[in-house]
C-alpha cells in the first residue's frame, strides 16, 4: 500500500505539471490576442500585402480548423492589389495543408494529454479526500511538488536554451515532432507566423506557466501554514 501509496502521489506530481504545460498551449491555440500580436508586431501584413482584417479571419479560421470546426483551414484571400488567391499552397514544392494537418494532431495530442492529466488530478483528490488517512495539507504538499517539478523543468529549458540557438531548437522540434519535411515552406504559411513569432510565443508560454507554478505553490504553501499556526494558537493554553 505505501508503494502504490507513492506511485499514485508522484504521478499526481507528474499530471499537475502536465496539465499546467498543456492548458498554457491550449490557451495559446486558441488566443485572437496572440495572432493579432504576432501579426501587428512582425507587420505581416505589409510583408503580404492582405490587410488587417483578413488577417484576423485568417486566425480565426485557423482556430476552427485546429478544434475541428471547419474541415480545412483554406481560405480565399484578396491583396492589396485585388488579387484573389487560396492562401495555403499544396503542391509538389509546398504542402502547407498538409503541415497544418500534423499541427493540428500535434495539438489535439495535446487536448488529449491535457484532458488526461485533469481526469486523474480530480480522481486523485475525490479518492485521496474520500481516503480516512488522507489529509488536505498532504495533498497542498503534492501541489507544491508539482509546482516545484515544473519550475525545474523551465530551468532546465533555460539551462538548454543557453547553449542552443532558439533556430536550432526550432528545427529539431519540428525534426522530431513531424515525420514529413513539409513544415519547410516558401509559401505563406511562414510569413504569417514567421519565426520570431514562434520564439514569442514560445518564451511568452513559458513565462505564463512559470507564474501560474509560482502562484499556485505558493497558495498550496500559504494556506497550510497559515491554518498550522492557526490551529497551534487555538490549542495553546488560553486559547479560544
Amino acid at each position: 500500500m505505501k508503494i502504490a501509496g507513492s506511485v499514485t502521489h508522484w504521478l499526481f506530481v507528474i499530471c499537475f505539471s502536465l496539465l499546467l504545460f498543456t492548458s498554457t498551449v491550449r490557451l495559446g491555440v486558441n488566443s485572437m490576442q496572440l495572432y493579432e500580436y504576432g501579426f501587428d508586431k512582425y507587420r505581416v501584413s505589409e510583408d503580404t500585402k492582405i490587410d488587417r482584417a483578413q488577417l484576423s479571419d485568417v486566425a480565426r479560421r485557423l482556430i476552427d480548423y485546429f478544434n475541428s470546426r471547419v474541415e480545412t483551414p483554406q481560405m480565399m484571400v484578396t491583396t492589396e492589389g485585388g488579387e484573389e488567391f487560396a492562401l495555403y499552397q499544396e503542391d509538389d514544392q509546398n504542402r502547407e495543408l498538409t503541415h497544418l494537418k500534423d499541427v493540428k494532431s500535434l495539438f489535439q495530442l495535446n487536448y488529449r494529454v491535457q484532458m488526461a492529466s485533469l481526469a486523474y488530478i480530480v480522481t486523485y483528490v475525490l479518492l485521496f479526500l474520500l481516503w480516512k488517512k488522507g489529509r488536505w495539507q498532504d495533498l497542498a504538499r503534492g501541489v507544491r511538488r508539482g509546482c516545484a517539478f515544473t519550475l525545474a523543468v523551465i530551468v532546465v529549458l533555460g539551462i538548454a536554451s543557453v547553449s542552443i540557438d532558439f533556430e536550432q531548437l526550432f528545427i529539431r522540434f519540428h525534426q522530431v515532432a513531424f515525420d514529413n519535411p513539409w513544415w519547410v515552406s516558401s509559401g505563406y504559411l511562414p510569413r504569417l507566423f514567421p519565426e520570431q513569432f514562434w520564439e514569442s510565443a514560445a518564451l511568452l508560454g513559458v513565462g505564463l506557466v512559470a507564474v501560474e507554478a509560482l502562484i499556485l505553490g505558493s497558495i498550496a504553501w500559504t494556506v497550510p501554514f497559515i491554518y498550522k499556526r492557526r490551529r497551534g494558537v487555538n490549542c495553546a493554553p488560553g486559547g479560544v
